[in-house]
């Protein structure tokens, strides 16, 4: 009786591809807070050519230079969020970077326990194979055996 194939390692392989995902979904999440920073790097700059446009529309009516002198502070606030929202997505660049070696590394681990599980699996198969064809040649030399002796 031929017994069934089961690797080894197989434990190992599954905590290979857990960890893979992990790092994937750790990847994903940091990608997705990149582009927080981005949204809100736009809602910035929009918010900013809204003043401006505020600040035209106060020119036109007329108002008083308190109003007008508000403004220009206010700018300057966007404009220093924009930068400190730029500082962060750097921060956060660097992080992904790093995940997207971090996943590198863990994706050659497991290509190496696939591989070896690939290999075991062909050793496997040899193996049988040769187990069933020295089966088949001895049920073919006793058949044969068999034969002659009827003759």
């Amino acid at each position: 009786m031929i017994k069934k194939y089961a690797f080894k390692l197989e434990a190992v392989l599954k905590l290979r591809k857990l960890n893979e995902e992990n790092c994937r979904m750790a990847l994903g999440a940091l990608m997705l807070e990149m582009q927080k920073y981005d949204n809100q790097i736009e809602y910035e700059k929009l918010q900013i050519d809204n003043y401006y446009k505020m600040q035209e529309d106060l020119l036109k009516t007329g108002m008083g230079g308190g109003q007008l002198r508000l403004i220009p502070d206010m700018i300057a606030a966007k404009t220093k969020n924009i930068q400190l929202l730029n500082r962060d997505k750097r921060k956060q660049q660097h992080l992904i970077d790093e995940k997207k070696q971090e996943l590198a590394v863990v994706k050659g681990e497991l290509k190496v326990m696939e591989n070896l599980k690939e290999k075991d699996f062909q050793e496997y198969k040899r193996l049988t194979n040769k187990e069933i064809d020295q089966k088949v040649e001895e049920q073919t030399q006793l058949w044969l055996a068999n034969k002659k002796q009827e003759l």
